[in-house]
Order: C-alpha cells, then structure tokens, then sequence
C-alpha cells in the first residue's frame, strides 16, 4: 500500500511541472491585445488636434461659403498652414476652398484640370512607378496641384502643378 501512494506522489509532481500551452497564448494574446489598445488610444489622442483643426476648418467654409457637403481636406504646411476644401454646393457645384488665416477663397473645380487629366499628364511626362497622392493648394497665389509618387529610380518626387494647365511650378526629385 506504501508504495501505491509513492506512485501516487510521484505522477502529481510530475503533473505540476507540466505547462499548458494553451494558458500560455492566452496570456500572450491577451498581452498583445492590451499592447495594441495602448497604441490605439496614443494615436488617437495624438491625432486629435488635427480632427479639431479639420472640423474647425469645415465649419468656417460651411459658414462662409456656399459649399454645403465637404468631400475632401488637405493641408499644405509650406511657409504657413494652408487647408484645402473640396466640397459641393446645394447646387451640385463642385468647388475648391483655400483657407489660410481664418481668410477664405473660392474656386470653381470645373475651371481645373480633372483628376483623369491629371493622371493622364503625370503618367505620360514623369512616368511614376507609385501616385501617393495628388492635392489640391496654393503656390505664389496660384491654384496649384501638389503631386507626391515614387519615380522610375524609386525615390520620392514632388510636383507643383498649375490647377488649369498642368504646366509645372517646381519639380523636387530623388528624395
């Protein structure tokens, strides 16, 4: 009888040392998801001067303007913060809005090029491997596109472009 409860002492112990995996990616996954809420929630309050800032610039068009539905913001942060408001009318206008110093100008979208035209000149002249974004702004009072991609030699580049003609401002390459 002894020796049946050493037996018995011996397998519990040997139980013991066992590790459940399973207990084990559970505390691991439950550390990644932790993780990853941390870092959630650091970018979102972060990013939130710049949703301030944004609904902050959509409601001074709205108010100035008669754009009445915004369908797009950038910002162009040249010499000084430059917001640029795609939007339309209750019309169905299509309009651009620049805003810079709380001061607002409009355009008429269908004055500039359209965004087939664009890609269309851009593929053709520069030859980009990858668009990364084409954005409408100002340069020297003029309604212009800001255009990034990656070039042939797969470096950044950046273009100005005139909004009506597409004839370029400046051209930055090999970043």
């Amino acid at each position: 009888m002894i020796q049946f409860k050493d037996d018995i002492r011996i397998r519990q112990r040997h139980r013991q040392t066992r590790v459940h995996w399973a207990h084990v990616w559970f505390v691991v996954i439950g550390i990644l998801i932790v993780l990853a809420a941390f870092i959630l929630g650091y970018f979102y309050i972060s990013l939130a001067p710049m949703r301030q800032a944004e609904n902050r610039v959509q409601k001074l068009v709205r108010d100035k303007t008669s754009i009445a539905t915004v369908t797009q913001v950038s910002v162009d942060y040249r010499k000084t913060t430059t917001y640029a408001v795609l939007g339309q009318t209750a019309s169905g206008t299509e309009k651009v809005a620049i805003v810079r110093h709380n001061k607002v100008k409009t355009y008429n979208r269908s004055e500039g090029m359209s965004d087939s035209q664009l890609k269309k000149i851009i593929t053709k002249k520069y030859k980009p491997k990858k668009l990364y974004s084409a954005n409408i702004s100002e340069y020297q009072g003029v309604l212009v596109w800001e255009i990034s991609y990656k070039g042939a030699d797969s470096k950044l580049n950046y273009l100005t472009l005139d909004f009506k003609t597409g004839k370029a401002y400046r051209a930055i390459s090999g970043m």
